[in-house]
């Protein structure tokens, strides 16, 4: 099969060391997206082209709805919650990681209301990573241990399955999950990511397919259930870091890249590293799932 090839162009021309994350938050029609590197969190208006940041202490590295209102964020070595119109972000817990070693890297909110969130080796070599989730009582529970990079990750419309990213290991894994509690009862497999690049952010579409951001790899692809590559997104960055789905039908598809570690060669060659990229993907997302505890 030969995949469809979707044209892509800059939303926004935002220059972020290392854009990640993007959320289309449907209350306020606006994505949300962190430069982690930038200690920067991002609100971008579609419709008016305005993107407004906020500098944080730390690095912030995933952020989340709630029903509540507050954001929730993943700084550094800690979670927290942002309140509406306030600059200070409120540390949520005594949970902290060790900054030695890990840092927190990707998260989501799951669709039974807890935040996921991963962490990642500094240099992306030992696997002293995990996996945790936040419950609604703001306890927090290891899932994944010997993780070296955990990255992107969703979960099937039907809560059967969930699908997690290590990059350093070129691959979706997929998980069965307890349709009632999310419970992970076991890995079934995995979904792998031919090179060039490794597997970055992710996102699932209505139809079930997986659409995946390849850090090294200047592309977005769309992979269906059984792996196959039939749709694909070529930017003119090398590394792309995440995608969400957007936009009034949720049928647009945003692209956070970056240009921190690219050389001044490579950055010369790469004007629109770190850039928002926006494209039609020709099928639609699902809305974002909203943390259900109190923050």
């Amino acid at each position: 099969m030969t995949p469809v090839v979707i044209p892509v162009e800059v939303a926004l021309p935002s220059q972020a060391l290392l854009g990640e994350g993007p959320l289309w938050d449907e209350q306020a029609q606006r994505l949300r997206w962190v430069d982690i590197v930038g200690r920067r969190l991002h609100e971008y208006d579609p419709a008016t082209g305005v993107d407004a940041s906020l500098l944080l202490p730390q690095q912030v590295a995933a952020v989340a709805l709630a029903e509540t209102g507050p954001l929730l964020l993943a700084l550094d070595d800690r979670l927290a919650s942002l309140a509406p119109r306030e600059d200070h972000a409120r540390e949520l817990s005594s949970f902290r990681l060790d900054q030695a070693k890990v840092r927190f890297n990707d998260g989501k909110v799951d669709p039974w209301g807890g935040f996921q969130v991963g962490t990642m080796h500094h240099e992306g070599t030992e696997p002293v990573g995990s996996l945790y989730r936040m419950a609604h009582d703001l306890s927090i529970t290891e899932l994944l241990p010997s993780v070296t990079c955990s990255n992107g990750l969703d979960w099937s419309e039907d809560r059967s399955s969930f699908f997690h990213v290590d990059s350093v290991l070129g691959r979706i894994d997929v998980y069965s999950t307890d349709q009632a509690t999310g419970e992970m009862t076991g890995r079934r497999g995995a979904l792998t990511v031919s090179p060039p690049g490794i597997p970055d952010g992710l996102s699932l579409d209505a139809e079930g397919c997986i659409w995946v951001a390849i850090w090294g790899g200047g592309e977005v692809r769309r992979l269906t259930p059984d792996g196959a590559v039939d749709r694909v997104v070529k930017l003119p960055v090398s590394n792309v870091t995440s995608v969400a789905f957007g936009g009034d039908s949720r049928d647009e598809l945003f692209i956070t890249t970056a240009k921190d570690g690219l050389s001044r060669e490579q950055l010369s060659r790469e004007p629109h590293a770190g850039d928002l990229f926006w494209c039609r993907p020709g099928t639609s997302g699902r809305p974002a799932n909203r943390f259900g505890g109190e923050l």
